[in-house]
């Protein structure tokens, strides 16, 4: 009876054990499950929340309106109005074009600043001379310089503006008189210098005389 009562605790304890040691088996086991279960989670709940994501981005439809700048011509307008100044030939040009404008009158005011201020340019590129005002004639502007003109529309956007655009030719005569007012502007601009310089030899002399004026009188006293 003693010799059987410890062989029935030995044979308990190895029971226990190995119970333990399958139960810690068993929660590894489900724990590594549940680990997995986690980890594919996000994955297939992502890949379901995305077909509502990218459903409920709105599409991209293309504007009925045009952009606020975009500008479109008239398929009459001369293709004169876009060529650059031409400072080779033997006739020189240069195209002014207003900007677009709500009223032909804004226009022609636009166009009456724009046309001196472009010769002036013209002036300045062909011969370095900044002339003056006096050179640039209204008159002679309009009735020798320009060529070509052209009065249309043009669509900015929604709106409808007005342009006016001028071709300037400045042949051999119109070169000359720019070279004869510019060599007037020289000569004239030599003459004032000069008389300048004579204005001052005068007072220089007029004090030199007052000033030997007062020794020769100190002396002779």
């Amino acid at each position: 009876m003693k010799t059987l009562f410890p062989a029935a605790s030995a044979c308990f304890v190895v029971a226990f054990v190995a119970s333990v040691g399958l139960a810690e088996s068993s929660l590894e086991a489900t724990a590594e499950r549940a680990g997995k279960n986690i980890s594919e989670q996000p994955l297939s709940l992502s890949s379901a929340s995305a077909d509502p994501v990218s459903s409920a981005k709105p599409k991209q439809t293309e504007l009925s309106v045009a952009p606020m700048h975009h500008v479109t011509y008239p398929e009459d307008r001369p293709s004169w109005i876009e060529t650059e100044p031409d400072l080779q030939s033997p006739v020189h040009r240069w195209v002014v074009t207003t900007s677009g404008a709500e009223t032909m009158e804004q226009c022609e005011a636009e166009l009456e600043v724009l046309k001196p201020a472009a010769v002036a340019l013209y002036i300045k590129e062909t011969t370095g001379w900044v002339c003056d005002d006096a050179v640039l004639d209204e008159r002679w502007i309009e009735d020798e310089l320009v060529d070509r003109r052209y009065v249309g529309t043009l669509q900015m956007g929604d709106r409808q503006l007005h342009e006016i655009a001028v071709e300037l030719t400045f042949d051999a005569d119109s070169r000359k008189r720019i070279r004869r007012a510019m060599n007037n502007s020289v000569v004239g601009e030599r003459l004032r210098a000069m008389a300048g310089l004579f204005a001052l030899a005068l007072v220089g002399l007029c004090c030199t005389g007052g000033v030997l004026g007062v020794f020769s009188r100190r002396y002779t006293s």
